[in-house]
């Protein structure tokens, strides 16, 4: 009796774990709080119960894509090693079964917590979630479609996130919602540097997305347009006085700390941007999220 109940526990435990896994929250929360933030500020909101809501809801949308996208890959990651440990489906942690209900659980609480928000939200929501499913579904499988990867990949995990934010206030300054463009062009340089990570696995599995038709070179030049492209699109923002110099501030300050390693390995030539890009953005993302709460904090003090 004592053995049955010890391995009834290391079961549940083990589909626990594996449930946990199966979200890969560590690789998108503090990028979603970012972007969530942004939209909400630029919408002219502030802290509140709302705010809360809406990052709950951007959150579980984000969780529901990356949960949804390992359901439908477990027999594709189970050819690759190390994707097969990643994924808790391929490792055997948990059944399609179990993942399936957990991610029909995750889809219905999304369509709750963006119903309580207004129509608009609601709207943009359900909209993510449904590119969210067809951007993984076998069926209609939008990532393996060259250039309606970047578009599904950037809007449901990135665009509109930050749209549904700001319009959960929608009292910003005229046009300052078009900031989603900077969050989309970064979430296509993400999506472009995943595809170029993943091409021998991907090409394994019949997957035909939008770097391998253009091939490296071109994928990589894409992705420098890309965070250009990003980058001037906040610059002009700042130019324009719709995001304020505070933000500057949070960012150097945390900046050097975290990424100064890095940034001095690739001024001294000991490190490729292009091949290590990965190990720097973490630091990037926690570097953003502390400007960001600056920006917030920023608004309250005169100092500011």
């Amino acid at each position: 009796m004592p053995n049955r109940q010890t391995d009834v526990i290391a079961s549940v435990r083990q589909q626990l774990t594996g449930l946990i896994q199966l979200t890969r929250f560590k690789e998108y929360v503090v990028f979603v709080t970012v972007i969530t933030l942004v939209g909400a500020k630029l919408g002219g909101g502030d802290i509140d119960l709302r705010l809360l809501i809406v990052l709950i809801a951007n959150l579980l949308v984000v969780g529901f894509a990356f949960m949804y996208n390992d359901v439908e890959d477990a027999p594709d990651d189970a050819m690759d090693a190390k994707k097969a440990l990643r994924n808790p489906i391929s490792a055997g942690m948990i059944s399609p079964r179990v993942g399936k209900l957990a991610c029909l659980g995750v889809a219905l609480a999304v369509v709750a917590a963006y119903a309580t928000l207004g129509l608009m939200p609601f709207l943009l929501g359900a909209f993510s979630l449904a590119l969210a499913f067809l951007y993984s579904w076998r069926f209609a499988r939008l990532k393996a479609m060259p250039i309606a990867d970047l578009i599904s990949h950037s809007l449901s995990l990135a665009g509109l996130q930050f749209l549904c934010a700001y319009f959960v206030y929608d009292q910003g300054k005229p046009y300052a919602w078009l900031f989603f463009l900077s969050t989309v062009a970064l979430s296509v340089y993400g999506e472009l540097n995943n595809e170029l990570r993943d091409a021998e696995v991907d090409k394994k599995a019949g997957i035909r997305h939008t770097a391998d038709l253009i091939g490296p070179v071109w994928t990589r030049r894409l992705m420098i347009l890309c965070a250009v492209s990003g980058v001037a699109i906040f610059v002009a923002f700042l130019a324009l006085g719709l995001i304020p110099l505070v933000l500057l501030f949070g960012f150097a300050l945390v900046m050097p700390i975290l990424l100064g390693p890095k940034l001095i390995q690739f001024w001294r030539g000991k490190a490729n941007f292009m091949e290590d890009r990965e190990a720097i953005h973490n630091p990037l993302m926690l570097s953003m999220l502390a400007a960001v709460l600056f920006w917030y904090v920023g608004d309250k003090l005169p100092l500011f």
